[in-house]
């Protein structure tokens, strides 16, 4: 569980869980800042939680159970943390990236949300454990859950990573249809032989194209992280690989697009 936590680094890559009440200040750049500190807490807990377990099962003593267990007790706390502050990190980015459709945008945060409550509620729960084993079958619980939290984690990441995608080649298309427009003024007027430069504007249409069929092909794969593929830790980070593998190609596409652009409106207004 603690390993695929650490899918955030993705969040660096692909260019956010706090609840609709948060502060307005409260952006990415701040709730990645909480996530580092909660994974830092975290980490420290974990180191406490195995020495103290370690002597518990050397020593058999009640001070060592007791020890275990408190430390059991900060350690699935700060893991519940985690948990949260990574969602949040996730929400709030989701919120600043722009090619997302507002329905697909609040729906996916909708549930994250309910994530968010769930780890919330759990964590209140923690402290109220009797023994060692009710805080193993509380933390067996929260294991269960992420399974699925990592799922809609994995979609948002995805639907982030899509969005991004998404404004370049609006933008992009939108240059192209620009520049289509002046290239026919031009050969209007006489000034300028636009044979080459319709070429060159085809080919970054087909590239246009292309791109669209490789985002095309990582929403499909997308959905596949609720099928069986994603009911396995591995499957999902398998397909999320997919996904943004896909998502790699369809960006650089469209840059090598955007650099062909520079040379043609270059050409025309040199």
């Amino acid at each position: 569980m603690k390993n695929a936590v650490f899918v955030i680094l993705v969040l660096l890559f692909v260019p956010t869980i706090a609840h609709a009440q948060v502060d307005e200040q409260y952006d990415y750049a701040r709730a990645y800042q909480d996530y580092v500190f909660t994974q830092d807490t975290y980490d420290s807990s974990l180191s406490d939680y195995r020495l103290a377990r370690s002597q518990y099962l050397q020593a058999q003593t009640l001070v060592a159970q007791t020890k275990a267990r408190d430390a059991t007790v900060k350690m699935l706390t700060a893991r519940d943390d985690v948990i949260i502050a990574y969602l949040t990190a996730i929400r709030l980015r989701l919120t600043e990236t722009e090619g997302i459709g507002e329905v697909t945008r609040t729906g996916i945060q909708e549930r994250i949300d309910s994530e968010v409550s769930w780890f919330r509620d759990h964590k209140s729960r923690i402290s109220s454990a009797g023994t060692l084993d009710d805080l193993v079958d509380d933390s067996d619980e929260a294991n269960d859950r992420f399974q699925e939290t990592e799922k809609i984690a994995y979609e948002a990441l995805s639907l982030i990573a899509g969005g991004k995608v998404d404004v370049l080649r609006g933008e992009l298309s939108s240059i192209l249809s620009q520049t289509r427009e002046k290239s026919f003024e031009i050969e209007s007027n006489g000034d300028y032989d636009i044979s080459v430069v319709q070429r060159w504007l085809e080919e970054i249409e087909q590239k246009i194209t292309r791109s669209l069929d490789k985002s095309i092909e990582a929403q499909s794969l997308t959905q596949e992280f609720y099928g069986k593929k994603g009911d396995k830790a591995s499957g999902r980070s398998d397909l999320f690989n997919d996904v943004t593998a896909a998502y790699s190609e369809a960006m650089q596409l469209l840059r090598d697009g955007n650099n062909f652009m520079k040379e043609i409106l270059k050409g025309l207004t040199g």
